[in-house]
């Protein structure tokens, strides 16, 4: 079962993981001039994507970490 602390920590990472989304999209489609810019975008759009999957691993994580059954002494 979820508590409440763990369903308010991953309702969080999602709010950011959209967020990232909407950034990437925003970087994704912005044009370039040159080589120079188009170096920096693609660096961008790594950078966000990187984001988004560790904030994935940390979502899994807490699912992963709430379905454990829990042996107290």
């Amino acid at each position: 079962m979820i508590d409440k602390e763990t369903r308010k920590r991953l309702k969080k990472i999602q709010k950011e993981i959209n967020l990232l989304n909407k950034e990437y999209k925003k970087v994704e489609f912005h044009p370039c001039q040159n080589d120079a810019d188009l170096k920096r975008k693609d660096d961008n759009l790594k950078m966000i994507m990187e984001k988004i999957y560790a904030l994935e691993k940390e979502q899994d994580r807490y699912i992963l970490d709430t379905g454990r059954i829990k042996h107290g002494t």
